[in-house]
């Protein structure tokens, strides 16, 4: 019961990593907002925990439009009091294919979802974590092809180094502040995301960018346990990281 009591907003959590997320911090007594794109999903993961220890909101907001991510935070704040965690886990992937034949839209839609939707939250995250003064932590989702090539993802690949990227330039902004912020970056775990994009490539596995762990993907809830740790008093001290979390898939020094 780490977090009984503490408000919580959480991007993308209607499916996959970020349901697992939602899940966890409510486990543990917090008080979760969080939104997505279809409402039937947020509706059902609200009902699924309604005998948890904390509680689960969900509110319908698009990342990639400034005002609607501003007004799912603004709501989530107003209600709370204010805000003391925020994971920014709303994300894309895309169809494979190599750097020149990818698609500009989908390469467009992509950063602005995985890239500008982090922006966009953490500008808003942050104003209400000054505002209240009291520090926060932020914790933001990557992928282990933040840390290297990802051949056949190209755009998936640059918009998760964009992720650490602002997570690094920005935990040196608001560090005197109290504001932690940090990066996950999980290898394959069992999502819907990881479903889509096994069917993409049709068993070729030349094509699967990152590369399988052994014991094969993660289950997400594991993967969530550190997303917990990061914004744990636990974790007091650190901040500008990037946490591999992949079951040495990578190389990860």
């Amino acid at each position: 019961m780490r977090f009984e009591g503490k408000s919580i907003v959480v991007t993308g959590g209607t499916s996959g990593f970020g349901e697992s997320i939602v899940r966890a911090f409510v486990a543990e007594g917090a008080n979760v907002w969080f939104c997505g794109l279809i409402d039937a999903e947020g509706e059902r993961v609200v009902a699924s925990l309604k005998d948890a220890p904390g509680q689960a909101f969900y509110r319908h907001a698009d990342v990639r439009e400034e005002p609607s991510v501003h007004a799912f935070i603004d709501a989530a704040a107003g209600q709370a009091g204010g805000i003391d965690i925020a994971v920014n886990n709303a994300g894309i992937s895309h169809k494979a294919a190599r750097f020149a034949d990818q698609d500009l839209a989908i390469v467009e839609d992509v950063w602005r979802t995985n890239v500008m939707g982090v922006w966009h939250a953490m500008r808003r995250e942050i104003h209400h974590m000054l505002q209240a003064g009291r520090g926060g932590a932020i914790v933001n989702t990557a992928s282990i092809l933040s840390k290297s090539g990802a051949e056949w993802m190209t755009a998936y690949g640059m918009s998760k180094h964009a992720v650490v990227g602002i997570t690094k330039s920005a935990a040196m902004d608001y560090a005197a502040d109290g504001i932690r912020i940090n990066a996950i970056s999980p290898g394959p775990m069992r999502t819907p995301m990881l479903d889509r994009a096994l069917a993409d490539i049709g068993g070729d596995m030349s094509k699967f960018a990152g590369g399988f762990p052994k014991g094969g993907p993660a289950d997400p809830a594991v993967v969530a346990r550190t997303v917990l740790y990061l914004a744990s008093d636990e974790a007091a001290y650190m901040t500008g990281a990037n946490v591999v979390v992949d079951g040495a898939t990578s190389d990860t020094i």
